[in-house]
């Protein structure tokens, strides 16, 4: 089947705009992926360079050689941009607009010659696609399945763009191998037309992935402190006693002492901020994953280790969120915690609360801000 060139780069440039509109809508109807933007951006800006590039008849003149690669060039740029974005980073313009400026500078020097053009075009491409593959391994947070994927197709890309790079050099005996190294053939267009919605699908993926994720944290973080609620500390809790097994483990039971005085003194904004304080120092204090807020000022912790371990703990919390809660309150007031604190093997997470609850009472009614362990 002989494929023709015109009909491939056709479908090629309609198709990167259709997937360009796809993304650019997907922002439209979820303004807080905001990579989804960048990505469709970059679909539309390779389709407009390889169609003003390809489509016309003959070799193209100057300016439209410079500009048409520069824009499939700054796709590139876009690209990588969308990846720094998706993982919170912050947009590098200097990055971004790099492979255009080192392509406008060379393109006097090397217009004359197809070999050079390729050879600069594909290192750079090459370049971005590696900074791309590795933005998105190595500095997102989220265990993203979809992100892996798109991995692999940016290193795959990498490498096709490195090969090319390298048939600028020299010419290999195999057709099919050669094509690859010509300004535009009907074989590069078919693989870019079935790796072009590929790579677009796992953007998509990704893009849904996050807010799915982004979600599913919101359901188990409180919104006031951003330490874990009741239902992740519970959850984390079980799974760390399962790994305990046989071995000790502590419960402690914070609760703030006078609440509801400092509200009623300081206003509720005092009283959110004290909450956060205590939060902030759990988090500094503790492991993650081993704390959280059960409700109201009632906050908890299960960690591995011993009474003596896990009450020396508590007293070094109790002492540091004195001194960040009177801070707080501009040394006006106090802000103190009563714990509870117990050590058992083998009971499940219920039954340590209710036991530290049962401590807890006795350090209250033992004049508060201190710490009982039984």
């Amino acid at each position: 089947m002989v494929l023709d060139p015109a009909t491939l780069t056709v479908a090629f440039v309609l198709l990167s705009a259709v997937l360009g509109t796809l993304l650019l809508f997907s922002w439209v109807l979820n303004r807080r992926v905001r990579a989804l933007a960048w990505w469709g951006s970059a679909f539309w800006l390779i389709a407009v360079g390889i169609g003003s590039a390809n489509l016309a008849h003959g070799q193209p003149a100057y300016a439209i050689l410079l500009v048409a690669n520069a824009l499939a060039l700054l796709c590139y740029g876009v690209l990588y941009t969308g990846c720094r974005v998706f993982n919170g980073r912050p947009v590098s313009a200097t990055a971004m607009i790099a492979g255009v400026a080192v392509w406008m500078a060379a393109f006097p020097f090397i217009y004359s010659s197809h070999g050079f053009r390729l050879i600069v075009a594909s290192l750079i491409t090459f370049a971005y696609s590696m900074l791309s593959a590795w933005e998105l391994g190595r500095h997102d947070a989220r265990p993203l399945a979809s992100s892996r994927v798109s991995v692999l197709l940016l290193l795959a890309l990498a490498v096709f763009n490195l090969s090319r790079g390298m048939l600028g050099i020299g010419l290999t005996s195999v057709s099919w191998i050669d094509t690859f190294a010509s300004r535009w053939s009907p074989s590069m267009a078919l693989l870019l037309v079935m790796f072009g919605p590929t790579l677009a699908f796992m953007f998509l993926s990704m893009a849904k992935e996050s807010v799915e994720s982004e979600y599913r944290q919101a359901a188990l973080v409180d919104a006031l402190t951003g330490v874990p609620n009741r239902r992740a500390f519970m959850e984390n809790a079980a799974r760390l006693l399962g790994r305990l097994g046989p071995k000790p483990a502590s419960c402690l039971l914070f609760d703030l002492d006078n609440f509801k005085a400092i509200n009623d003194r300081f206003g509720h904004d005092a009283g959110d901020r004290i909450l956060t304080i205590f939060g902030e120092v759990l988090a500094a204090h503790l492991p993650q994953q081993t704390y959280g807020r059960l409700g109201g000022e009632e906050f908890g912790a299960i960690l591995a280790g011993g009474s003596r371990e896990a009450a020396l703990l508590a007293d070094r919390i109790r002492h540091a969120f004195a001194a960040d809660g009177a801070a707080s309150l501009g040394g006006q007031g106090v802000a103190t915690v009563s714990v509870g604190c117990i050590t058992d093997t083998g009971a499940d997470a219920g039954a340590l609360l209710r036991r530290a609850d049962a401590a807890l009472y006795q350090a209250k009614r033992g004049g508060r801000n201190i710490v009982i362990a039984a």
